[in-house]
């Protein structure tokens, strides 16, 4: 997520369905799927996908009045 996310790839859905994971060398890796929900940082303009996600795994910022219409900055810990 991380990584995707210095790229500028905002996955706005994290949550425990979107996680698969595979053992590799006796350790476990663990991938973040299921991106329709997703966007890129760098795209100009309104997407209609600012403020989605699951909800009760959404950030406080985001639900409130000023985040449901877009005026709060979309930041990574809103992901996590």
């Amino acid at each position: 997520h991380l990584t995707l996310w210095k790229e500028g790839v905002y996955h706005r859905d994290v949550s425990p369905g979107n996680l698969m994971w595979y053992w590799k060398d006796g350790k476990r890796i663990g991938v973040l799927n299921d991106y329709d929900l997703s966007s890129l940082a760098n795209v100009q303009g309104p997407q209609g996908n600012e403020r989605t996600g699951t909800v009760p795994f959404m950030a406080l910022d985001i639900l409130t009045e000023e985040g449901q219409r877009g005026e709060v900055k979309h930041l990574y810990r809103h992901d996590l």
